[in-house]
């Protein structure tokens, strides 16, 4: 259903583990399902590839066989895909969290590694440091594609909202975010979040997540695109699914004109701006 500024796109919710031949192959099935519904860009969920005790063992290389995997699903299909996230080997053995863009040539045309790591000391309580294992990222990335604008954005990030209207003051029409959110912190936040990010910024959300027991949690799942409006239009629940909803950038801008808050910051009093910003261009 191409046309310029309306397209559709597909969610892939999956339960990734420690299997990632099973993971793959299961990747390719509901990739298969997404074309058949004529989707025109396929997203994957955080860690598609794989979700167990060794991620470094199984990290992969930018240009090796696991991001090759999805760069052929994109070609196969002719369709954009965001390869969800994967664990990325990078130089001197530190880990990324990172997200490719492909086109429907198979050609990479954006990456974005995730900046904000989950670091908390409870005091009696639970401590985790994300940072411990990965290595974040230092841009923030905008991908403008033949489809429109895509502002990429991992799990955490969804509460950092400075970084979505950073986004969106440079172009982005629609974000991409791909999760691996907690049932616990799902059912509080999840939905709350996606909708104020649309709200906040008169665009599409289209949030991909994880669902199954982990080993340390159980995920969320209920993948979900918001429009510009805050509206929800379409929305999985907890078992895997292959998610479509129709996209309409015409009517993000019409939402921008009622809600000019893009236009109205007041930065003479404080000021946005990035110094640490990608624009990928096809």
């Amino acid at each position: 259903m191409e046309k310029r500024g309306r397209f559709r796109v597909g969610l892939i919710q999956m339960d990734s583990g420690p299997d990632k031949r099973e993971n793959l192959k299961k990747a390719r099935r509901m990739a298969e399902e997404a074309a058949v519904r004529q989707a025109d860009l396929i997203l994957f969920p955080e860690t598609v590839d794989y979700i167990g005790p060794d991620f470094l063992g199984n990290a992969c290389e930018p240009d090796g066989e696991t991001v090759g995997f999805f760069q052929g699903l994109a070609r196969e299909h002719s369709v954009y895909l965001l390869a969800g996230s994967v664990t990325e080997r990078r130089p001197g053995g530190r880990l990324s969290n990172a997200s490719f863009l492909f086109n429907p040539q198979g050609e990479q045309i954006a990456c974005y590694r995730k900046l904000h790591m989950f670091d908390v000391d409870i005091a009696d309580g639970p401590a985790y440091r994300e940072s411990d294992e990965i290595q974040p990222g230092n841009e923030i990335v905008v991908a403008k594609t033949r489809l429109g604008a895509f502002g990429i954005a991992i799990c955490y990030d969804l509460r950092f909202g400075e970084m979505f209207r950073l986004m969106a003051r440079a172009g982005a029409q629609a974000m991409l975010l791909v999760a691996n959110f907690t049932r616990e912190t799902g059912q509080a936040h999840w939905e709350t979040l996606i909708r104020a990010r649309a709200i906040e910024n008169g665009c599409y959300v289209a949030a991909c997540g994880q669902t199954g027991q982990k080993s340390a949690f159980r995920a969320y799942g209920n993948s979900m695109v918001a429009d510009p409006w805050g509206k929800v239009i379409a929305r999985a629940g907890e078992e895997e699914a292959v998610l479509t909803a129709d996209i309409d950038l015409s009517y993000g801008e019409y939402v921008q004109s009622q809600i000019p808050s893009l236009k109205n910051t007041r930065e003479d009093i404080y000021n946005l701006q990035c110094l640490s910003m990608r624009i990928y261009g096809e």
